[in-house]
């Protein structure tokens, strides 16, 4: 009797323990995040994941969401792309069979698009937070409920190409770009404002992901005598064309505007090799000179920066910045919708499309992307003598304005 018992209370307790479970997974909503946190895109994918992390964690300590009359914490599952596609294909499919239908993710342009692919049948609300070919948000060709936080990587081609040729007035351009999608998108935008300039010469070197010796690349670079070569490798292609760069002299021979960096690549460069260097950034912890003309955007640039040192001890990264806000909106769409539903997630965050960032206010568009007001910040490289920490590797020089951020939308296809 005393066995049978014991048994039976074993029993009453495993099934308690089993509903009290259970009434704890009812109060807890799973969101896949998905970054290459190995192979080629791992410097950049570690900071992402880590933003990502941050606003989950920043959600549940308010609280959670409030879904009906409960509150719900948020359970991230964080996977690896391992920066390949089919990878990523894979761990798309398995979120999906776990039915977990929230994904925020994104570190390479080709890894994003695959994704892209895999949602257009509706069964997840995808927010990547990094940039890809605009062709992807096309109407005919973006998934229903996918977004990015980034934008597009033909706008960085756009964006830096005005630039160059308002601030340089060059006769004769190279652009050095990446063999695959991120590349080829920057080198679509870069394509759309140089034909308006048919008296300025531009001309394309490609370079293979993954390339170590870029020595016969910048000795045709030299050889060829450009008053400018805008560059845009990503990951660790830039961190090693930018070191080439500087050990055989590129920039003594033209001026080097590297289209896209960020603190996970300055952070694998020898300063010297970034001294003079002129950059775009999407964002750089200390945009005090913004203070004066936008208090408003300067605060909101604190308040990220203030949360990643509190965090992890240093300053984000503006592709965790970027997962960060990618994050947060999915979070805000979620309780928006009352509902875990992609559609009505969709709907709620094109319902209320306004929202504050580190680049000025932002707007969602019908396209999947957002508007910001401030679309590109530009540096100046520093060498070791002008830097004041690790992470004091540029000073901002312009704030960039320009509304061939976004196409029009009647060219995306959406009026």
């Amino acid at each position: 009797m005393k066995k049978q018992w014991v048994s039976f209370v074993v029993v009453v307790i495993t099934f308690l323990m089993c509903c009290g479970l259970a009434i704890a997974e009812e109060d807890v909503i799973k969101v896949g995040i998905m970054y290459s946190l190995t192979g080629t895109g791992a410097p950049t994918g570690k900071a992402q994941s880590e933003g990502a992390l941050l606003a989950v964690k920043e959600v549940n300590e308010a609280g959670g969401l409030t879904i009906g009359d409960k509150k719900y914490q948020i359970e991230a599952v964080v996977r690896d792309d391992e920066t390949k596609p089919d990878v990523a294909v894979r761990r798309y499919r398995e979120y999906i069979e776990e039915g977990i239908t929230t994904l925020v993710g994104g570190t390479f342009a080709h890894v994003s698009t695959a994704i892209n692919e895999q949602a257009l049948d509706g069964s997840a609300f995808v927010m990547v937070t990094n940039s890809i070919e605009e062709a992807v948000f096309r109407k005919e060709n973006k998934a229903p409920y996918y977004f990015t936080s980034q934008g597009a990587v033909d706008a960085i081609g756009r964006m830096t190409s005005e630039y160059v040729i308002q601030t340089y007035k060059p006769k004769y351009v190279i652009a050095c770009l990446p063999d695959y999608a991120y590349g080829h998108g920057v080198g679509v935008g870069m394509k759309q404002v140089y034909e308006k300039y048919p008296d300025i010469k531009l001309e394309f070197i490609w370079t293979p992901v993954g390339t170590p010796d870029y020595t016969s690349y910048i000795l045709k670079i030299i050889e060829s005598k450009p008053d400018v070569v805008q560059m845009g490798q990503w990951g660790t292609d830039g961190i090693e064309i930018l070191k080439q760069a500087y050990e055989l002299g590129l920039s003594k021979h033209t001026k080097i505007f590297y289209n896209a960096i960020v603190i996970s690549i300055a952070a694998g460069i020898p300063p010297e090799a970034l001294n003079g260097v002129t950059m775009g950034m999407w964002l750089y912890h200390d945009l005090s000179q913004i203070k004066e003309k936008d208090i408003e955007t300067y605060e909101n640039a604190e308040k990220i920066r203030a949360a990643f040192m509190k965090e992890y001890g240093e300053q984000p990264d503006v592709m965790a910045a970027y997962a960060y806000i990618g994050m947060k909106e999915t979070l805000r769409a979620m309780e928006a919708a009352q509902s875990t539903d992609p559609a009505k997630m969709y709907q709620a965050l094109l319902g209320s499309p306004d929202f504050q960032s580190f680049k000025g206010p932002g707007t969602w568009r019908p396209d999947g992307r957002p508007f910001y007001k401030y679309a590109y910040f530009v540096g100046e490289g520093k060498g070791t003598e002008g830097r004041v920490d690790q992470w004091d590797f540029s000073k901002i020089t312009d704030f960039f304005e320009t509304e061939v951020l976004c196409l029009p939308l009647a060219e995306m296809g959406y009026e």
